[in-house]
């Protein structure tokens, strides 16, 4: 007999042995024992968090003769065809290898069709964001308004990819990574099962390289068990993943606080050698600097060792929190790349350039200056410039002003439908950078004429800035239109969005002219200074 994977094998064939999705299951459940079906349904969710299990599971309960509290029996005639992936009720497409328009009509000639043994004919089309636009057009008219005995359940990893039409005719659950805690059960009941033997440590390893998804989790066990001819330790897991030791992980960050760049490029050539994943090596490290922060906040989840306390000591905050600022930067390069090694060598080189360069001046002067927290960070000498930062950030508050006043949901949907498409640019050394920043960034409002785009942090909102022309290029590029653009930080977002919701909701907030301010910044003497500020304030417009 073929062996059978174990993530096959323990695929759940009932709602109740689904786990981590409570209230998706019990939703789902509940549709059936109220008889509330709909037409459409659309799974989305990182990968191996159950969509496709459960989108099976439904199809199954909503046929099943027997149904109990909205579960299927696995008894009754529909359910034993369906467990022997012999129901022709059921249809599941793999949109990654049918995509075309062609695909898509064939389903309309035969959904007109009644079923041959079941109640509802069901279409599961997986990875449905890997249709051509042709294909979404095609499936619209069928997807609103489908024959009574037909439901569709789209299943997507990346949402944003989908066309609004075709979410807004779909009931959508979002399914969520799954918890730790879900996992080590789950888990510890396929190893009593298989006999398997190994160490809570590696267990937990396992469980922190599959980033919440059951599948890979499962997929993990299943080959370490075959690797390991004994016990599995948590070395078998890191040799069989490709990551590395916390304590390979503690002394390569202390090279990098103590600037040791012989020792970094030695780390790293070896654990090239060795075959070791830079994917996973970064998401070790930063979750060691994350910790960092927590304890430096005096949160602290769980022991830390002397020689960890030490190292966190020794490092201000700031200093952490560009080191992960830095970390973040290198994890969205390595994720597209094929040359990891390479980035990563460099990258990190970079990244102890930049943490060891002092900001304490930078930080004095913005406190000074007591110019509004995390907007427009730049250091000035003169009482001029200092003139100038405060008029710039003035003028940066009536814009913001502005497009608030004029925001428009549908503009900003529209923006945001786009944002992702600028994922084509991170290959190009010209735009990779800025294209780096934009896609941690989040554009919150937009009108006709302009965008608020805020920056998870300072140092990020600092660098977008300084690439402020890349930034706005690669902007016109993939919104197709030109837009006044404000960065600002997310913080800062937060503080303001309430007191501008107040204003609009008592209709106090009105539009506010520009043109005064930039004829008084035009005035000031320190030309070199409203040089450098010229684009970020777009005052040509």
């Amino acid at each position: 007999m073929l062996y059978q994977t174990l993530y096959r094998k323990y695929r759940p064939n009932s709602f109740q042995l689904v786990y981590g999705q409570d209230s998706i299951v019990k939703t789902l459940k509940n549709i059936i024992k109220m008889n509330k079906l709909g037409h459409a349904y659309l799974f989305t969710g990182p990968r191996g968090t159950g969509k496709t299990t459960c989108a099976k599971l439904f199809a199954k309960a909503i046929n099943c003769q027997n149904n109990c509290d909205g579960d299927s029996c696995n008894c009754c005639k529909n359910c034993e065809t369906f467990n022997k992936n012999s129901n022709p009720d059921v249809i599941e497409i793999d949109a990654a290898s049918n995509n075309g328009v062609d695909e898509i009509r064939e389903i309309k000639s035969k959904v007109n069709l009644v079923p041959s043994m079941s109640k509802y004919k069901v279409y599961i089309i997986d990875e449905v964001h890997m249709l051509s636009i042709g294909a979404f057009n095609a499936l619209l008219k069928t997807l609103e308004e489908p024959p009574s005995y037909v439901v569709f359940i789209l299943a997507t990893t990346e949402p944003q990819k989908l066309p609004a039409t075709v979410i807004s005719r779909c009931q959508r659950f979002d399914f969520k990574s799954i918890s730790k805690e879900n996992m080590k059960n789950c888990l510890k009941n396929i190893v009593k099962s298989e006999n398997i033997k190994i160490n809570d440590d590696a267990l937990m390893e396992i469980i922190d390289n599959s980033k919440g998804g059951m599948r890979d989790a499962i997929s993990m066990l299943d080959q370490a068990s075959v690797l390991s001819d004994d016990i599995i330790s948590l070395e078998d897991i890191q040799e069989l993943s490709g990551t590395i030791s916390n304590a390979d992980t503690l002394e390569f960050i202390k090279y990098i606080i103590i600037s040791d760049y012989g020792n970094v490029i030695e780390k790293i050539k070896n654990w090239n050698e060795h075959g070791k994943d830079f994917s996973l090596i970064i998401q070790k490290i930063i979750n060691f600097i994350r910790r960092g922060i927590l304890y430096k906040k005096g949160i602290t989840t769980d022991d830390l060792i002397s020689e960890i306390i030490q190292i966190y000591d020794e490092c201000s905050e700031r200093k952490i929190y560009n080191i992960m600022d830095n970390l973040i930067q290198i994890q969205q390069k390595l994720q597209y790349s094929y040359q990891k090694e390479l980035i990563f060598e460099v990258e990190i080189i970079k990244l102890i350039d930049d943490v060891n360069v002092s900001r304490e001046t930078l930080t004095n002067n913005i406190e000074t200056k007591k110019i509004i927290k995390n907007d427009v960070p730049r250091e000035t000498s003169t009482k001029e410039d200092e003139k100038l930062n405060i008029k710039i950030q003035k003028l940066k508050n009536i814009r913001i002003n502005n497009i608030l006043n004029d925001s428009m949901r549908e503009k900003l949907n529209v923006i945001k439908e786009r944002w992702n498409n600028m994922k084509e640019y991170l290959t190009d050394e010209k735009y990779k950078k800025c294209v780096g920043i934009l896609l941690k960034a989040t554009p919150v409002a937009a009108s006709d004429e302009g965008i608020i785009i805020t920056i998870p942090s300072e140092s990020l909102l600092l660098n977008i800035e300084k690439n402020y022309d890349m930034s706005k290029n690669i902007l016109i590029k993939v919104l197709n239109c030109k837009y006044k653009v404000v960065y600002i930080t997310e913080e800062y977002w937060k503080e303001i969005r309430p007191k501008y919701v107040e204003l609009v909701k008592n209709k106090k907030l009105k539009n506010e002219s520009e043109i005064e301010l930039i004829n008084e910044i035009n005035m000031i003497k320190n030309k070199d200074n409203v040089s450098e500020f010229s684009e970020l304030i777009e005052m040509e417009e």
